[in-house]
């Protein structure tokens, strides 16, 4: 079999992580991520002057993520066999002609988009099957910056955005666990781009004969949220960015994670209400998963929801 001629780099990372700043790198060394007249409108979404987001592809993601037909969104942690669903591989019949339509024949291209973290078993199947290459870079930032960011463009509950950004960083170990991956650290790119982006254009294999020109776009103006060594509130949510980033992180952790979240869906808020004692005895059982350091409660909101928190020693 000849080795794939063609490369598709899949950005990943939680939002505000600093993925739109990379896409743009990248499309500086010759990455193309498709029409910019289809990507999301800036003048809709003023966080970010250009995101490099092609909305067929947002929608194509949530498409195949409302397929859980959860209430919360974000409470949607699949594994790989479920996206043998039937009504999963209806939506993969369409992702192929629609990338042949947005790239062609182009050799280099990428998508950006923080719901492939979570959609990624999908892509790679088709992806594969087109004779892509596949290099899957992943932002890093400093998690309570993270947190800070989203909170300013969506406030609501610190526990909430914990919640988030743990979801995000365990799917990606467990999804590309067989998979070398590019770690990006945004933050190390805004301290000195240069030299950054040039150490990581060589290890992507890309092309940088003016690294100037290619971190033109990189600006301090951009850079709302600085590091803070603080910490996110949560030491269990500070650990994961730590062993994901030393390399240590155990893919099965989004597994344990998996489990506990299930407190959180319809079927078991049902359980609930149909039958508390079995509803408890899973609950002990998946409060038997945890490792030490900490400990999750369960309490029953006034409208009827379970709300599931980490408690840390």
């Amino acid at each position: 079999m000849n080795a794939p001629t063609k490369t598709f780099f899949l950005i990943v990372g939680v939002q505000r992580s600093g993925t739109s700043t990379l896409a743009q790198f990248l499309d500086h060394l010759g990455v193309y991520f498709g029409d910019p007249a289809r990507f999301i409108d800036p003048a809709k979404y003023t966080h970010n002057p250009i995101f490099y987001e092609l909305q067929w592809i947002l929608d194509f993601n949530e498409s195949v993520l409302a397929t859980w037909n959860l209430k919360h969104p974000d409470e949607v942690l699949p594994f790989e066999s479920e996206f043998q669903r039937p009504e999963v591989a209806s939506l993969r019949e369409k992702l192929k002609p629609q990338i042949l339509q947005e790239f062609g024949d182009r050799p280099t291209v990428g998508a950006k988009d923080p719901r492939l973290c979570f959609t990624f078993p999908l892509w790679r199947e088709v992806l594969t099957e087109m004779g892509y290459a596949l290099k899957i870079i992943v932002t890093l930032r400093n998690p309570a910056a993270i947190i800070k960011s989203n909170r300013a463009l969506l406030p609501g509950r610190l526990s909430r955005w914990q919640r988030f950004f743990a979801r995000h960083q365990l799917a990606v170990r467990y999804f590309f666990r067989d998979l070398p991956v590019c770690y990006f650290d945004y933050d190390l790119f805004m301290q000195d781009p240069i030299i950054y982006g040039r150490q990581k254009a060589t290890e992507l294999g890309l092309p940088i004969p003016d690294p100037a020109a290619a971190t033109r776009h990189v600006s301090p103006s951009q850079y709302h949220h600085q590091p803070d060594n603080t910490g996110t509130g949560d030491p269990w949510v500070d650990k994961i960015d730590a062993d994901l980033r030393a390399g240590r992180l155990d893919p099965n952790e989004y597994l344990t994670f998996r489990s506990i979240s299930l407190l959180l869906t319809e079927e078991l808020q049902a359980l609930w209400q149909n039958s508390p004692d079995q509803w408890y005895r899973q609950y002990q059982q998946i409060m038997a998963l945890l490792k030490p350091g900490g400990h999750f409660i369960a309490e029953r909101q006034p409208n009827g929801r379970m709300d599931v928190r980490r408690i840390t020693s």
